[in-house]
């Protein structure tokens, strides 16, 4: 009944019922979502979010994909997509608004274009901006929350909110804006004229990529690195490499990566980092916490 009234109030959104979600996840598992919608506006997004958050109805959000999980089976509600939203728009020839479902290696790519830099440690990074945003992903110390000048965000009242930077509270791969109360829509960027010694910073970030698991379906890290620590060394140390729970197994190029032989479930997923983790606590008594974000439904309170 709820999904006929929104296709009622909202013709202009094309809702998908029972969409497999394991081809919009780089780990390649997961079930399907009892309905899918990608709204190609962010007034349309802001519609459908508002509406669906009144009904008390679950709300998963997705950008690239590339490092959430999402059960096996059905994911009952509805999982709103940001792929649509991949506008950019160039302010000053230093600044633009980039939607939050730009890729980001596309993004990259411009600004080589345009003889600009700032974004070299996010070399080689999959997914959008939206998600690069809500985990500030980065490398090397930086994260890309330093770049945004400010972050537009679809509220849980319905109201559009821009945020500034100094509003925002972020820091190693976390960011105050993913606590599951909005959607991230766009964040205007600056970044700087090229020089010299960028193209080898650049260089030094992809042949660390490089030296990652190549090949085979994976979610990127799948633990943050405990302070003054590496979680990759932790888990090798503890004899993690080549872990393996049904198709998903630990990597033995490197620890910190599962990847997936073809036919891994989430569960499989699920059990190969609850063990991981066990293993490390055991000898070390550090408590890693999972990089790979476990899809939980936004608040509807």
């Amino acid at each position: 009944m709820l999904i006929d009234n929104l296709l009622a109030a909202l013709p202009d959104i094309e809702i998908k019922r029972n969409w497999p979600l394991a081809p919009l996840c780089t780990l390649h598992v997961g079930g399907n979502a009892e309905f899918f919608v990608s709204p190609s506006s962010i007034e349309s997004m802001r519609k459908l979010f508002i509406r669906l958050l009144k009904e008390g109805c679950p709300v998963y959000v997705l950008g690239g994909g590339s490092n959430v999980l999402f059960p096996d089976g059905l994911v009952k509600g509805v999982v709103i997509s940001t792929r649509n939203l991949k506008n950019i728009d160039w302010r000053t020839n230093l600044t633009a608004d980039v939607d939050a479902g730009f890729l980001l290696s596309k993004l990259m790519k411009e600004l080589r274009e345009r003889n600009l830099a700032g974004l070299e440690f996010a070399a080689g990074i999959p997914g959008t901006i939206g998600g690069a945003l809500i985990g500030n992903a980065g490398a090397g110390g930086r994260g890309i929350c330093e770049l945004a000048d400010d972050v537009v965000a679809i509220e849980k009242d319905g109201t559009i909110k821009t945020w500034q930077n100094n509003e925002i509270d972020y820091g190693y791969r976390k960011c105050s804006l993913s606590d599951g109360k909005r959607i991230i829509v766009c964040a205007r960027m600056t970044f700087r004229t090229i020089k010299p010694k960028d193209n080898e910073v650049l260089e030094n970030y992809l042949l660390r990529r490089g030296s990652q698991p190549h090949g085979l379906h994976n979610a990127g890290c799948t633990f943050k690195n405990p302070e003054g620590n590496s979680a990759g060394k932790l888990l090798d140390e503890c004899g993690c490499k080549n872990l393996s729970i049904g198709d998903a197994f630990v990597s033995d190029v490197h620890a910190n990566f599962i990847l997936n032989r073809g036919h891994a479930s989430s569960s499989d997923v699920l059990e190969l980092i609850k063990i991981c983790a066990q293993r490390v606590y055991d000898s070390t008594g550090i408590k890693l916490e999972p990089e790979i974000k476990i899809m939980c439904p936004c608040e509807c309170v």
